[in-house]
């Protein structure tokens, strides 16, 4: 059984896949990565799969969608219009697939090797199946320099440690990019007569505090209360944050039995000083706390449905 000792590392990877055969697959298909990766897990290490799914609610791991080698501007309507996209076996296709349990990189890699010296007749066995259609794994890549930007490993310590050498002056700019659909599912504790709404803005309020229990939730003990999620939440209710810039658009994509709104692109925040005394003898100052919440939401994604797609975001 693994260990649900805390994770030391964090890793993020593509998964190069080719279709086996032509076909045609819906153009948003985070919830059928999910489902396939587990049921990949699963059958390298059963117990491990009904872990992640049933026994632990942190969510140890994040997907992507399918990627398709097309211009962000033709998948962005393919998503919104949900039509169908061709599947062509010349082709590769990527699934981005990121781990916040230090333990599971060496899983993956030990179920890989094991996958790789099967013999399935003649022919290697797939992959990956997303819905009806069939995918042969061609390259795991995990170095940090690959052109797609969304790739690379670290440490809670060495993010801690950079984080802590950057020099802040009166105001730090913090850019996010929203690389897939974003959302917050929000609801008023306080007055629930309006029901729950998915949030379709990257507000500082929705956006920081949500990281900060993610970090709390996935830490090291001795890096626990770095970050406090009560001081940047006054923080920010003290306008310390603001939104200096944005290139932001609505976005839907389509579940398997329904739609999810939300929204894509950038959002620039303004860090603005002073920091203010820390609070904790562990802790950052609080401007360091949120440029190390923008550089682990890469790993952990961020808002709703990360396992399934959804809140891939990189700090630039």
């Amino acid at each position: 059984m693994l260990s649900t000792a805390t994770p030391a590392r964090l890793y993020a990877l593509l998964l190069k896949l080719r279709p086996l055969e032509r076909g045609t697959i819906m153009p948003f298909s985070g919830e059928l990565v999910h489902g396939a990766w587990l049921e990949w897990v699963r059958k390298a290490a059963p117990d491990v799969a009904a872990w992640l799914h049933d026994g632990n609610k942190r969510r140890l791991f994040t997907c992507s969608s399918l990627q398709f080698p097309l211009p962000e501007v033709r998948m962005r309507q393919a998503e919104r219009d949900n039509v169908h996209l061709p599947l062509d076996p010349e082709k590769t296709y990527t699934v981005r697939v990121t781990l916040l349990l230090g333990e599971l990189f060496p899983l993956f890699y030990n179920a890989l090797m094991h996958f790789n010296m099967e013999e399935f007749g003649a022919r290697k066995p797939p992959f990956m199946q997303l819905g009806k259609q069939s995918f042969l794994l061609e390259e795991v890549i995990s170095t940090p320099d690959n052109p797609s930007g969304w790739t690379g490993f670290t440490s809670f310590t060495n993010l801690v440690e950079e984080v802590n050498m950057v020099k802040l002056g009166n105001a730090k700019p913090v850019t996010l990019e929203f690389g897939s659909l974003t959302t917050f599912n929000r609801s008023n504790a306080m007055n629930r007569a309006y029901g729950d709404h998915y949030a379709r803005l990257p507000l500082p309020q929705y956006v920081f505090p949500g990281l900060a229990r993610r970090w709390q939730e996935l830490a090291p003990p001795e890096l626990v209360n770095v970050v406090q999620r009560e001081q940047i939440e006054q923080y920010i209710e003290n306008d310390g944050v603001i939104i200096e810039d944005y290139d932001l658009k609505t976005h839907r994509v389509n579940f398997v039995k329904h739609p999810q709104n939300g929204f894509v692109g950038t959002c620039t925040y303004q860090l603005r000083g002073p920091d203010g005394e820390t609070i904790a003898d562990a802790s950052l100052p609080v401007r360091k706390q949120l440029l190390l919440l923008a550089q682990f939401a890469f790993y952990c994604g961020l808002g709703y449905k990360t396992p399934m797609g959804m809140g891939q975001v990189r700090y630039g």
